[in-house]
């Protein structure tokens, strides 16, 4: 009983928490990848193909953050008409209702990620991995599409 107390009274202090950490570690990875600390030279040079499909997921990456910054102002038009109930993030790193931060730092991270990955592989198996995250990404635009986070270029 005490514990559910507590762990209601300080939610928001454990969240700005929460906050401030994935903004440290976030930081830190980002030095890490970049400054040289990590090997981030690939194992084997990367074909005209797979660059292109690189910048394809990096492009698909930025438009699902777009999206999902548009979530906010998505609900709080439409609740007032009706409430929406399904228009939601469903990445747990990010929560239901991110910040604008939150996504950021969440799509730095996965982006220096992904990219110390695709660099460790041989190029046949980047190829592969970078068309199935091509395929997800593409699927998941085209979803919140569907649900009216559409975005104009």
């Amino acid at each position: 009983m005490w514990l559910k107390d507590w762990l209601r009274k300080t939610r928001s202090l454990r969240h700005d928490i929460y906050e401030v950490m994935m903004w440290i570690v976030g930081i830190g990875l980002v030095i890490y990848c970049f400054t040289g600390c990590a090997s981030v030279t690939p194992n084997e040079k990367w074909s005209d193909e797979s660059i292109t499909l690189a910048v394809t997921v990096t492009g698909l990456s930025m438009i699902d953050a777009k999206q999902t910054f548009m979530i906010d102002e998505y609900r709080s038009y439409h609740d007032r008409i009706e409430p929406i109930t399904y228009a939601h993030e469903v990445n747990p790193l990010m929560g239901d209702l991110p910040t604008n931060d939150r996504v950021v730092v969440v799509k730095l991270l996965s982006g220096a990620l992904t990219l110390y990955g695709l660099n460790k592989m041989k190029e046949v198996n980047r190829k592969k991995a970078l068309m199935y995250l091509n395929v997800f990404y593409m699927l998941v635009v085209i979803h919140n599409n569907s649900l009216g986070l559409s975005i104009n270029l």
